[in-house]
């Protein structure tokens, strides 16, 4: 008896469309949910602006705009969470720790999407 799984090999083959092959940059990302999908959303950083509230206190308006958003059902999320540990731990092996950008970001409360 073997070990082996039977049944034909598949073999993916990835196609990317031309206007999609550069990719795009993000510099950070937002995760929100609800009973069915997980939305990922990727986005950069726009320039800031500092303005005085109501209340006389300094206000940092920080706009980012989204890149790119996918949506997932929560298997698939499992999958690509196992996959990027996967990945993590490789890239660790061949080129060294990761080192985090600063203090952890701490969960949402709630499963609402960010304000628009």
């Amino acid at each position: 008896m073997s070990d082996t799984p039977s049944g034909p090999v598949v073999n993916v083959e990835v196609i990317v469309p031309e206007s999609m092959s550069a990719g795009v940059y993000a510099n950070g990302f937002g995760c929100w949910f609800n009973q069915t999908d997980f939305t990922l959303d990727f986005f950069v950083h726009l320039p800031g602006d500092q303005s005085v509230n109501e209340e006389g206190q300094a206000v940092l308006r920080q706009p980012v705009q989204v890149v790119s958003r996918v949506k997932l059902p929560p298997s698939m999320l499992f999958r690509l969470m196992q996959n990027l540990e996967q990945s993590m731990t490789q890239y660790e092996q061949q080129f060294g720790e990761i080192v985090p950008l600063g203090p952890p970001i701490p969960p949402p409360t709630d499963n609402q999407p960010p304000p628009s």
